[in-house]
């Protein structure tokens, strides 16, 4: 295991910001604890450019309040300095990404699998693949040992980045993750039973994915031109295109 006690408390005090996050924008809580752990191993200072998220560039207000805008959000305030605007903000940032790369948006049933390729996006696409990004894939006590090589910005100075190239002693997005969920720290969620679906007409929270991420669907009908699945999550019906191993 590589969280201590301190840290498996830590993830808990934020669970709200991160359950809240997966509710409305669609990221699930233990991608966003990860990305926290590996940015800032679950710290609230924001003495560092960046804050808790260390987006790099700072994000700015506009930035800010076009996240909060695309998903009906309309009391962020300065992701530098509170922490549920950061975490907000990095699950909009990471379905930007998502969007800018041709994938679909995640959603709280989404992948380890697409999980990975989002950490990837979100910090490490220098190394060119999930596959060889320390950020995303290292787990040091499974024999994956990585090294990061790269640019920082300087403690000492953040105008200033300073090279780095050394092992990477951490583990990885998908390793966090996967304790995370092995031991049950940010729980599934209250378990909601979905209210009948007889049509998309019928029941206007159904939400389809669309060109600007996941939108309300009222038509009668409404045909996809790939298989997908049904499901039900803070309070709404979703449809998400299907795995593989779903067919």
């Amino acid at each position: 295991m590589y969280l201590n006690a301190n840290m498996i408390a830590a993830a808990r005090k934020w669970a709200a910001f991160y359950i809240e996050a997966e509710r409305r924008v669609g990221v699930p809580r233990d991608l966003l604890a990860a990305l926290h752990y590996r940015e800032t191993a679950f710290g609230a200072s924001t003495g560092r450019v960046g804050g808790i998220l260390q987006f790099d560039p700072p994000l700015s207000s506009a930035r800010v309040r076009e996240y909060g805008a695309a998903y009906g959000i309309t009391d962020l305030t300065d992701p530098e300095r509170d922490p549920r605007t950061a975490v907000l903000c990095a699950a909009a940032f990471v379905q930007a990404k998502l969007k800018s790369a041709g994938r679909p948006a995640l959603t709280p049933l989404s992948s380890l699998a697409d999980c990975g390729y989002a950490a990837f996006l979100y910090n490490g696409t220098g190394y060119g693949s999930v596959a060889n990004s320390p950020y995303a894939s290292n787990d040091p006590q499974n024999g994956v040992q990585m090294r990061i090589r790269g640019t920082v910005p300087s403690l000492a100075n953040p105008a200033i980045r300073v090279r780095i190239d050394q092992p990477d002693t951490r583990p990885g997005v998908l390793a966090v993750m996967h304790e995370l969920r092995a031991r049950g720290v940010l729980g599934s969620g209250v378990p909601v039973v979905p209210p009948v679906l007889t049509a998309p007409s019928a029941f206007p929270g159904l939400m389809v994915p669309g060109p600007s991420g996941f939108e309300s669907a009222s038509q009668a009908q409404y045909t996809f031109p790939y298989p997908t699945v049904l499901g039900f999550s803070g309070g709404r019906w979703f449809v998400r295109p299907a795995r593989a191993d779903e067919l």
